[in-house]
């Protein structure tokens, strides 16, 4: 099979007329003004009540194209392994439900549930209805990548004029214009978060404005991580580096001499106070405050509340039942024990196999999109190999953090069936192609 690279020998698999659809362009409004919280930045979108008029009207649209699309006879193609994830997210959304229901306390699990579980899912199913040809999946993703960054620019802006710069712990940290970047390390989790699409939607861009449009990102992107003061970013990227660097089979050096580069230039725009904040990572001195010793308090009493409660006590509830047991209200501050409080041992397999098979899917997409002999590919490609990177990240970051009911699982669910679709259907036609010119040369 010709190598993806190999620009002279590639075949247009996409026809000229295939254009973008205007649901896709609907689902990429929709993810660019979620991201920018529209009702909260400008009252009269609040007053229409912009998002669920929004989310109701593409639920629809997508709903009709569901229902046409059933009606219709549809290829043959094996989508086992999109099933198979499909399957899981909907067994951990009925799990999420189930322990809304019988929780400790209904109305606040409840409340969750539809507010964050239930609408947040929803945008992995306006994705995976929206996306019929890779023009639909650019479209989405430059809607949320035009988001990302100016959440980012924002960030830049308010660390250059100091209007974001907030003392916290100690030393002066960055925060986010929005609401939910608000705190410094929501906002470093988000700067990580930008990290991978940076990098590798730069090497998948063929267009030299948006090769500076993903270049920017990243240096924002590195601006937020350091400036926000935040150790779960510096461990998550630290961590993360490493990893990635040892599983490259080439140009491993090239990268350690640009990531010298990198942080030789860096170094002397650094103030003392973030490398204190770094080295409190390993000797536990914190300018101000004792946040290493309130986690751990938090972990002992989640061990307690797990003791007492095996069975999980119910959907965002944890703050609740430590009030009660310990008369301390400070939510959980780590990923895996919030999954398993909330929503039990069986809660806590399901969620771990979505984990398992979000980056299964997406390994698998990274490898198969290099066998289309198709240029349009090199995006699906760069896309796969971010979100790897993106969950692979999450998951360190989990460590120190809780979001379970973020909305970032939702949107790698919608974006990786997506896109692995898309790459069935081009090998399907691929194979249908060489099967013609068989028969045409015997």
């Amino acid at each position: 099979m010709t190598k993806i690279n190999n620009k002279r020998n590639r075949k247009q698999i996409v026809e000229p007329n295939e254009k973008a659809s205007y649901l896709s362009y609907l689902t990429g409004l929709y993810l660019f003004f979620f991201y920018m919280e529209a009702s909260l930045r400008w009252p009269a979108f609040e007053a229409v009540r912009f998002h669920f008029v929004f989310g109701l009207i593409l639920t629809i649209l997508c709903g009709f194209k569901l229902l046409s699309n059933s009606k219709t006879v549809q290829s043959k193609l094996d989508y086992t392994q999109s099933n198979s994830l499909k399957n899981t997210a909907l067994l951990l959304i009925f799990i999420l439900f189930f322990y809304s229901i019988f929780s400790v306390s209904r109305d606040i699990s409840l409340e969750m549930f539809d507010r964050k579980v239930f609408k947040f899912s929803l945008i992995s199913f306006f994705i995976v209805m929206s996306v019929s040809n890779i023009r639909d999946l650019k479209v989405i993703v430059l809607f949320i990548m035009l988001a990302w960054f100016k959440i980012c620019l924002e960030g830049g802006h308010g660390w250059i004029t100091g209007s974001l710069m907030v003392e916290n712990q100690g030393i002066m940290r960055l925060r986010g214009a929005g609401d939910f970047v608000q705190h410094p390390n929501s906002f470093s989790a988000f700067g990580v978060g930008c990290l991978p699409f940076a990098i590798y939607l730069f090497q998948a861009s063929k267009i030299k404005l948006l090769k500076y449009f993903f270049a920017v990102l990243l240096v924002l992107s590195i601006i937020i991580i350091i400036f926000t003061g935040s150790r779960s970013g510096y461990v998550a990227v630290l961590l993360a580096a490493i990893y990635f660097f040892f599983k490259m089979k080439e140009g491993k050096f090239k990268v350690f001499f640009l990531s010298s580069i990198l942080l030789v230039a860096l170094a002397p725009i650094v103030p003392e106070q973030y490398y204190d904040r770094f080295e409190s990572i390993y000797s536990g001195k914190e300018a101000q405050g004792n946040s290493s010793g309130t986690r751990k308090i938090i972990m002992e009493d989640a061990l307690e509340i797990y003791l007492e409660y095996p069975m999980g006590i119910g959907v965002n509830t944890f703050s609740v039942v430590r009030m009660e047991m310990f008369n301390r209200k400070q939510n959980i501050h780590m990923l895996y024990l919030e999954v398993l409080t909330n929503i039990g041992p069986i809660g806590f397999i399901v969620f771990m196999l979505f984990i398992k098979r979000l980056l299964f899917i997406n390994k698998w997409n990274i490898k198969q999109s290099l066998l289309i002999i198709n240029d349009e590919f090199i995006f699906v490609n760069g896309l796969a190999k971010a979100m790897f990177a993106y969950l692979v990240l999450r998951m360190i970051f989990g460590l120190f953090g809780m979001d379970l009911y973020e909305p970032h699982w939702w949107l790698i669910l919608g974006l990786s069936i997506a896109s692995y679709k898309l790459i069935i259907s081009a090998l399907q036609k691929e194979k249908e192609k060489e099967k013609e010119k068989e028969k045409a040369t015997s």
